[in-house]
């Protein structure tokens, strides 16, 4: 698997509790609501996901050599 999946995991976890807590003090879910418990893991979900989708990392090069610079003063 490619990027950072257990660093994805953590950030969306705590991403999810955060949101459930934010959702509750506005008023928009009620505490006994589903939603407070499903959120975390819907951000553990989503958070795995997009680690394994994002592009971190160098780029590989077919040449392995770097792209020509411009001149500075053209």
């Amino acid at each position: 698997m490619r990027g950072r999946p257990i660093l994805g995991v953590i950030s969306g976890f705590f991403f999810g509790i955060f949101l459930a807590l934010t959702l509750f003090l506005y008023g928009i879910i009620p505490l006994e609501s589903w939603l407070m418990v499903a959120l975390p893991f819907i951000g553990i979900i989503l958070g795995l996901v997009m680690a394994a989708w994002a592009p971190f990392g160098r780029s590989k090069s077919k040449s392995g050599t770097a792209p020509p610079e411009e001149p500075a003063g053209a």
